[in-house]
């Protein structure tokens, strides 16, 4: 699945320690989120609404960022959405090294 985003919003960074969410917002306000508790073992997904949605333990979670930014997902544990690879491309620049710092807390489990 191709996304092609103008905008990226953060959950407040002095909450990164428990709970993280990066956003993508597209021209047309549609969205593509991403969400964590940090000490739970899933990722949840959501593309618009909450009825298109996967969810995904971080184990199974991998990105790479070059010139488009690739989330893979190798397993789901349920949801409604089959894709399990997402091409992030922005039409605006952002910053990579804060985005990727992101995708870092995103997909770290600590143990309570």
């Amino acid at each position: 699945m191709v996304f092609k985003f103008n905008t990226i919003t953060y959950s407040d960074p002095e909450n990164w320690d428990e709970f993280i969410q990066i956003t993508f917002v597209s021209d047309d306000n549609k969205y593509l989120s991403l969400s964590s508790i940090l000490y739970e073992e899933e990722i949840n997904i959501e593309l618009n609404d909450q009825t298109k949605y996967l969810q995904f333990f971080k184990s199974n979670f991998s990105y790479d960022i070059e010139e488009k930014l690739i989330l893979k997902i190798r397993e789901i544990n349920k949801g409604t959405i089959q894709d399990t690879l997402f091409e992030i491309e922005s039409t605006t620049n952002y910053d990579g090294e804060y985005l990727l710092k992101a995708l870092d807390v995103l997909s770290a489990y600590v143990e309570e």
